[in-house]
């Protein structure tokens, strides 16, 4: 029955209609999987030239839902600042969808609006918040080198990031913070390929994190993550490197994951908040 249809649909992620359901029937357009799921659908640039314009074209007061922007391979010049709460894909191959952040910008920042309930609190009660958003599908990177270690920048809410190439670090910090990053290829910062921080319980599953300057994952500033069946290799100093604070702390949630070939170790866990000498965005001491 249609309405079974539709209720199965729900929960199918939008790359896996176009793999499997689409090229087995013809009936199952992608046009009539996104009608059904989706609010709205802008596509970038078609409809919108940049893929921020696209975001903001989605925040309709009169709308409730999630929406959804497709974007077309090629280099896009911005900071992806993610405000709603929608779906951005990469449509097509994601090395070919490429965000190249300008000046000293991150390339994809999620702050929310500085909580899930502001909006609200401020009688914006129909404003979403970009917190609970997914983003699939794309590259990232920084024009300028200092950038390296802040490519992706999380701070707020519980971001989905999916199959997307990041040339660069990751950094997620605050105690709102539990962004899921799964099967991401994460590479060749100067410094630290994921810094976990401040708090935040983050979760890494099924990610290529590999060729950082410094560590491959960085856990500190009583930060409870999950590290799951990552690969993690070829960082220069250690593949995950944990300060626990107090000392007896349990090490919970790291489990899985192949670590070949990381510098001086492949797990370190030592006492503490954080490293005592402090670096800047591009690994090199402050």
């Amino acid at each position: 029955p249609p309405e079974l249809l539709g209720s199965v649909c729900a929960f199918i992620a939008p790359v896996d209609f176009l793999r499997a359901w689409e090229a087995t029937c013809r009936r199952l357009r992608f046009a009539w999987y996104a009608g059904l799921i989706y609010t709205r659908v802008v596509v970038v640039p078609d409809d919108a030239r940049r893929i921020n314009a696209a975001i903001n074209t989605l925040a309709d007061p009169r709308r409730s839902g999630r929406g959804l922007v497709l974007v077309r391979p090629g280099l896009y010049a911005e900071s992806v600042r993610v405000t709603q709460n929608c779906h951005i894909l990469g449509f097509g191959p994601r090395k070919r969808v490429i965000v190249e952040a300008p000046g000293w910008e991150s390339a994809l920042v999620s702050a929310g609006l500085g909580g899930r309930y502001v909006p609200s609190l401020l009688g914006w009660g129909a404003l979403a918040s970009g917190e609970d958003a997914c983003v699939e599908n794309l590259t990232f990177r920084c024009r300028n080198a200092s950038m390296q270690g802040r490519v992706v920048y999380i701070v707020m809410g519980a971001l989905r990031l999916v199959r997307c190439n990041v040339q660069g670090g990751v950094l997620v910090s605050g105690s709102c913070t539990a962004p899921q990053l799964c099967e991401c290829a994460i590479g060749k910062s100067r410094g630290d390929g994921v810094h976990l921080t401040d708090h935040c319980k983050a979760a890494l599953r099924r990610n290529v994190i590999a060729q950082h300057g410094r560590h491959g994952v960085l856990v500190c500033r009583q930060a409870k993550p999950e590290v799951a069946r990552n690969t993690i290799r070829g960082n220069g100093v250690c593949g995950i490197k944990v300060f626990r604070n107090p000392p007896d702390a349990p090490v919970a949630g790291i489990w899985g994951n192949l670590l070949e070939g990381n510098g001086s170790d492949e797990v370190s866990v030592l006492p503490g908040l954080a490293e005592e000498e402090t670096s800047d965005s591009d690994g090199e001491p402050a």
